[in-house]
């Protein structure tokens, strides 16, 4: 009777996670084949994707053609390596770092005694975190495939042997450069491996994960005549912090997500934490490291709740693993299982995803996009497009530079700073043939230098992006004329001076809006 018990356990908690797969699968689905932004910065990387396919430097000096994201080059690399850049390749990469980092999870909980049937409960709970995360988890982003391949880094580091250590200083040197800061996740195991195995095993890691980090790090340097770090550190180095973002990251965002899988390795951790060669000071450590980045890219000038995914993944697979040490512990106990069962089935139906449909485009986005298109083939010339930066490639012509890459170099701190800028220069001369803007302005001289011309006219809310800062096409402004210089400047020495109308452009340190972090 008491394997009897323990099979139907296992069978519950299987198949509420095929429920989330499922589930979560009928929401990605229709995202995987939409053809336009469902977040605006998605767009950008694409761009970033085209330049590596046709040979093109990815960190030049700035210029109104092109200015990177504060990314390191992995993720748009491996878009062009898969073939033509699209939302298709894009987004399915990262639907496979997603999958990773779930059986990372999963790996992580049978490692510490978790039966099959619950361990896949661990994977399945980290998916439960799509809404929570900005549904990052599918979008041309890097944050993915960087998650997935931290993952396992963290993951084979448990098997504590040579070739596993040795394959995760790899991986973690792959996952920093898709996203650097989950470098940080070296330092716990790193130290794990010390107290656990001993020196030489630590050794071993950081030679395999700090070697070839540093070796890309020194090539990336001598290629781009020194810009790289300049981009990927001393840029976001002089943007502000939004401090007040900081705590509710700690106290709320993470713990609500997944909070009794996040009780679960707390109560594990307290009652394992001496005993050498266990693996409780290595998610101990991945936890307080995860939080703590958490809790700084949250609070850094732009951190949208994307960045919250590598805590959701420590949360899930540290409490994946305190779940299997739990079995291993009292394994023969009759209660044991079902017991576990109980907490997990309790997690995975909490799943918060009411409004998930929110973030899936309609046929009425895909129509509105095609009308949009529509409309800049009709344009002669180049279009200048920051805000949705692929669509002007989607007609035939040259991508734009994503709007929000000008924004981080334009703090009046910043080793890349300009007055003017060089897209405001290029707007002086008349660069382009039109601007495709959204309901707010580029700014950096559209007013003085263009006027608005056709309205781009969509029905109701279509076209809006689904997550991140929302933007959509409003008009196409084309440049002014002599004529139109003339008759603006007659209207204004008739008129009583009165101040400029408000501007809409860059958000705010306090806009609860704010993009998403690089």
């Amino acid at each position: 009777m008491p394997r009897v018990f323990n099979v139907l356990s296992q069978l519950l908690v299987f198949s509420l996670s095929v429920w989330v797969i499922i589930t979560l699968g009928g929401y990605v689905a229709p995202r995987l084949v939409y053809p336009f932004d469902i977040e605006w910065m998605e767009g950008g990387m694409l761009v970033h994707a085209l330049r590596l396919e046709q040979g093109l430097p990815l960190y030049p000096a700035p210029s109104a053609e092109f200015i990177p994201y504060i990314y390191p080059p992995l993720y748009p690399f491996l878009i062009s390596l898969i073939g033509e850049p699209s939302y298709l390749v894009g987004r399915g990469l990262s639907i496979v770092g997603t999958l990773l980092a779930a059986a990372a999870a999963i790996t992580a909980a049978r490692r510490e005694g978790a039966p099959w049937g619950i361990a896949v409960g661990a994977g399945a709970a980290f998916l439960t975190t799509w809404e929570e995360s900005g549904t990052f988890m599918d979008l041309v982003r890097a944050d993915a495939v960087a998650v997935g391949l931290a993952a396992w880094a963290i993951t084979l580091a448990r098997f504590a042997s040579p070739a596993p250590v040795v394959a995760s200083g790899l991986l973690l040197a792959l996952a920093f450069l898709a996203k650097h800061n989950l470098a940080l996740f070296g330092l716990p195991i790193a130290l794990w491996l010390w107290w656990s195995v001993g020196w030489r095993r630590a050794a071993l890691f950081t030679a395999a994960s700090a070697g070839p980090a540093l070796l890309a790090t020194g090539l990336l340097q001598l290629a781009t005549d020194g810009m790289f770090l300049t981009y990927l550190l001393g840029v976001p180095a002089t943007h502000p912090l939004v401090a007040d973002r900081a705590l509710p990251t700690i106290t709320k965002e993470l713990p609500s997500s997944l909070p009794l899988f996040a009780a679960a390795s707390v109560a594990w951790l307290a009652v394992t934490l001496r005993r050498r060669g266990e693996g409780a000071p290595l998610w101990l450590g991945v936890l307080a490291v995860a939080a703590g980045a958490c809790m700084l890219m949250r609070a850094h000038h732009g951190g949208f709740i994307n960045v919250l995914m590598p805590g959701h993944w420590a949360v899930a697979a540290a409490g994946g693993a305190a779940i299997g040490a739990f079995c291993r512990a009292f394994e023969g106990r009759a209660w044991a299982v079902p017991l576990v069962a109980v907490l997990l089935s309790a997690q995975l139906t909490r799943t918060g995803w009411e409004k998930a449909e929110d973030y899936v485009p309609t046929e009425a986005d895909r129509a509105a996009g095609e009308q949009l298109l529509t409309q800049l083939r009709a344009v002669e010339g180049e279009i200048f497009a920051p805000q949705f930066p692929w669509y002007p490639h989607l007609v035939g012509k040259k991508p734009s530079l994503p709007l929000i890459s000008l924004w981080d170099i334009q703090h009046k701190r910043g080793p890349l700073y300009q007055n003017p800028s060089v897209v405001e220069e290029a707007m002086a001369q008349q660069v382009w043939a039109a601007l495709l803007v959204s309901q707010k302005d580029i700014k950096y001289g559209q007013r003085e230098h263009y006027k608005e011309g056709a309205r781009i006219k969509l029905p109701g809310r279509a076209f809006n992006t689904r997550t991140g800062w929302r933007v959509r096409p409003a008009a196409l402004w084309v440049p002014k004329t002599a004529a139109d210089r003339a008759a603006e400047a007659a209207k204004a020495l008739a008129a009583p001076k009165r101040a400029p109308p408000a501007s809409v452009g860059e958000p705010r340190d306090d806009d609860p809006t704010l993009t998403p972090d690089p």
